[in-house]
């Protein structure tokens, strides 16, 4: 039989550390609420329960197993997550028409530079796609005896350059009279 050895020296932490983001710990949550088909109505969840969602989302306090397992809680904080990504996607978009509106704008301009530019960056929207560089990138594969044969012919011109090099460069001498040289 095995008799465990327990090392009582180490310390205990004051809370379990927890491995997996809120949003993975939260979706579980809610599934495990989903197939037990235990979802309170939104009128169930208490005042508690979103008082406690509120700092968990806002981070003031660390969600705890204990937490998670109240269904108003995981409801009301999958309700928080789940606007939270809307809205960042509803401001993305937002965003994206009040630059290009600035930009339709800045077209009327007096001056030609601003103009010029505003048109530019308007053709650069990826919808409308004018000025973005493509690069085509066309790939041949050839069989392996082509290329080792293209191997062998490079490799025999640097070897070849190589010997060229170490010949020694003939030198002439040229000698130039300063009298032969014209005034400009």
């Amino acid at each position: 039989m095995y008799t465990p050895v327990i090392d009582y020296d180490v310390p205990i932490a004051d809370y379990a550390p927890t491995f997996k983001s809120l949003e993975t710990r939260v979706a579980s949550a809610m599934a495990a609420l989903v197939d037990t088909n235990n979802l309170p109505a939104p009128n169930e969840i208490s005042d508690e329960d979103k008082h406690k969602a509120r700092e968990v989302f806002i981070g003031n306090e660390l969600a705890s197993d204990a937490d998670l397992a109240s269904p108003g809680m995981v409801v009301y904080l999958q309700s928080l997550l789940s606007e939270y990504d809307q809205v960042v996607v509803k401001s993305a978009q937002q965003l994206r028409t009040y630059v290009t509106n600035k930009l339709l704008r800045e077209t009327d301009n007096p001056d030609a530079r601003i103009r010029m530019k505003s048109l530019e960056l308007l053709g650069k929207i990826s919808d409308v796609g004018l000025f973005t560089d493509k690069t085509e990138i066309t790939m041949r594969h050839r069989p392996t005896e082509e290329l080792e044969q293209l191997l062998r012919e490079r490799l025999t011109k640097v070897l070849e350059a190589e010997v060229v090099d170490n010949a020694k460069p003939e030198t002439k001498k040229i000698q130039i009279d300063v009298s032969d040289i014209e005034a400009i």
